[in-house]
């Protein structure tokens, strides 16, 4: 991405571009920020031990489980590693299962996170010749992080302001257990006013010049589109299928299968019913 940053592709669900780690390096040390699922995180550690770009510190963006569950395998292959993340999130680390109940698939698979450095509000992080800045940018979650390269003003926000699936497909990060319209409002403007160009995201990759600096109203605009259309459809018809087939239509610009749209609104159409559920703006049925 530039003369400090690596962009890793995690292969998440086993495809390509579906989510993103980073790596900075500074002149001291190396930073990764997030360690993807369980079973990427073995491979995300061989990538760099193939590299030859060992981190000294790990910064999680926030506790669910595509960001945060492959930490103890990443752990494992660099035993000096440094793990990171927002104050609020620790005990939410430390009782991984419990925080990631509602993606029962793989909750049962991941295992407490112990040792970690809380982080909050204003905290300078120097690896030599760069500074990290941090962000709290909560309504995804509670925990949720961005952290800003103030030398090449790059900013690593996880899944704070959404999800891009493509160029013209954008949704919101509603998704239990913390989801908060009040809290994600919030960050969209607290963004705004960040001094960054360069944005990255999780899911997935860079934006560079006037995308970037239009994400935070863009994702505004996105988020209020998906939250108003799950809940004209969940007044229509209060099931998830109604939801899901809806869905379906609005995916019809993703270049993949149909298999592949019915599974992603599936998957976003479960979330974002289980995200309103949890913030009682949709009735539990």
């Amino acid at each position: 991405m530039n003369e400090n940053t690596y962009l890793i592709d995690s292969f998440l669900f086993g495809g390509e571009e579906n989510m993103a780690c980073f790596l900075i390096v500074g002149g001291k040390k190396k930073v990764l920020i997030d360690a993807s699922g369980k079973s990427e995180g073995k491979r995300i550690a061989k990538k760099l031990i193939d590299l030859k770009l060992i981190p000294d510190m790990l910064i999680l963006t926030h506790a669910h489980w595509d960001h945060a569950g492959g930490t103890n395998r990443i752990k494992a292959q660099f035993p000096q590693l440094e793990v990171m993340a927002s104050r609020h999130g620790i005990e939410s680390l430390r009782n991984a299962r419990e925080f990631n109940k509602w993606f029962s698939d793989v909750s049962p698979r991941l295992k407490p996170i112990e040792d970690v450095t809380p982080l909050k509000e204003g905290m300078i992080i120097d690896i030599g010749d760069l500074e990290l800045e941090i962000f709290e940018t909560p309504g995804h979650t509670n925990c949720s992080l961005s952290i800003l390269d103030r030398k090449n003003k790059t900013l690593f926000v996880g899944d704070s302001l959404g999800y891009k699936l493509n160029e013209d497909l954008f949704i919101g990060p509603i998704m239990p257990p913390e989801y908060s319209e009040e809290k994600l409002m919030a960050t969209f403007e607290k963004v705004k006013k960040i001094e960054y160009t360069t944005i990255c995201m999780a899911h997935y990759g860079m934006l560079t010049g006037k995308l970037a600096q239009n994400l935070p109203d863009y994702a505004k605009e996105n988020y209020l589109f998906w939250r108003d259309f799950a809940l004209s459809r969940w007044k229509e018809n209060p099931s998830k299928i109604h939801l899901v087939e809806s869905m379906q239509e609005k995916f019809a610009s993703l270049d993949t299968s149909e298999e592949m749209k019915e599974a992603l609104a599936n998957m976003f159409g479960d979330w974002i019913i289980k995200g309103l559920q949890t913030a009682k703006m949709l009735e539990t049925k």
